[in-house]
């Protein structure tokens, strides 16, 4: 038998190799793309060196009055000490200065509940990180209410800011977790009663918007309840938010179960698993790995969409930040540095999550590369 040897590997072209190689592929490949390329250019240079003047070396950093930004010999920059002298309010809204501890405290029991299947061993993850995670947005609540572990009540009046934001997308998120998964598993029921119900309640809560869906929790909803019934407004918003995300989430599931081979489905089977232990030990996991990056974008898009709250009154971080625009000791307009602090903090936790994913995908990962 005729033997083939493996011819060797050609060295890349010299005009590629390098950053100006790189430069010429990537940047100046066509006269089309150059022309974009020196357009591109001419515009940062043009706007990058005033723009980072005024954000970082002519702004004022130091003071907690609009007056250090407008006396005489100040910078004309940014005015910084708009957001450091508001920063409480933008974090914790109007929430008591003697009880902000309980504030950092369930901040750091999410942290820790995120961080449980890294921290715990293997054979703890499913019999306490899953209860603990399941019951944070339930003893967080109650926690910052205060009531029932004998604190102060602090009305939910008076929650507010970037922290609310940051309990309102985990506490959805958590709820709608499993919700949505018994949406997606009752769309693919056979009994039609229970598919008929799961499929109407997915498109009604994916085809309507939010803002209307807020509206409806806020300000309709009270006029279905009788006479001196009432429910919270916060309450009922993040009502209105996890089932928001569980008919988002579960069509991200539906897409997972059907990236799902038949043959696992006939292999669970022909072991003789119920359907529950077939579709929590075999299905469910690979369902989650398949569905890792569209879980993502999913919390991602709530996380961003508890926003909207403002439009009905509730004091979340851009809503906080608008007030305090509006503040007559702050009236010579400081709407950019604001609006910069507010959507920086946002991409700084888009970025983090999309980093937890990443490495999430990565430990799912069980593809064998050569």
């Amino acid at each position: 038998m005729r033997e083939f040897q493996a011819l060797p590997a050609q060295p890349a072209p010299v005009d590629t190799v390098g950053p100006i190689g790189w430069m010429k592929t990537n940047l100046f490949s066509t006269p089309i793309n150059a022309v974009v390329s020196i357009s591109i250019f001419a515009f940062l240079v043009y706007v990058l060196p005033d723009t980072i003047d005024w954000l970082f070396f002519s702004a004022n950093w130091v003071g907690s009055t609009q007056d250090v930004c407008s006396a005489e010999g100040a910078g004309d920059g940014a005015c910084w000490v708009f957001v450091s002298a508001w920063m409480q309010q933008f974090i914790y809204g109007s929430y008591p200065d003697p009880e902000l501890w309980r504030v950092n405290a369930a901040l750091v029991a999410l942290g820790l509940v995120i961080a449980a299947p890294y921290l715990l061993p293997k054979h703890f993850r499913n019999t306490v990180g899953v209860p603990l995670f399941l019951l944070f947005p339930f003893i967080g609540a109650a926690f910052l209410d205060g009531r029932i572990f004998g604190l102060e009540y602090v009305s939910t009046d008076f929650w507010g800011g970037f922290s609310l934001n940051i309990f309102l997308a985990a506490a959805s998120i958590i709820i709608a977790f499993p919700l949505s998964f018994l949406w997606a598993l009752g769309r693919r029921s056979d009994m039609p009663f229970v598919r008929s119900v799961c499929v109407i309640l997915i498109e009604f809560f994916r085809g309507v918007p939010v803002l209307a869906l807020f509206f409806m929790g806020s300000v309709m909803l009270p006029l279905f309840f009788p006479e001196g019934v009432t429910i919270d407004k916060l309450l009922r918003v993040w009502i209105v938010l996890i089932l928001f995300m569980s008919g988002y989430m579960a069509e991200v599931f539906r897409g997972g179960f059907q990236a799902i081979p038949q043959g696992q489905y006939e292999a669970a089977d022909s072991l003789g698993l119920s359907y529950w232990q077939k579709t929590l030990l075999i299905i469910f996991p690979q369902v989650i790995k398949v569905s890792m990056p569209n879980i993502l974008a999913t919390f991602v898009m709530l996380f961003k969409n508890t926003t909207f709250l403002l439009i009905i009154g509730i004091f979340e971080i851009l809503n906080t930040t608008q007030t305090a625009l509006t503040n007559s000791n702050w009236l010579e307009g400081h709407a950019a540095e604001g609006y910069i602090f507010v959507g920086l903090v946002f991409w700084c936790c888009c970025f983090g999550m999309s980093m937890i994913s990443s490495n999430i995908e990565k430990k799912l990962d069980t593809s064998h590369r050569s």
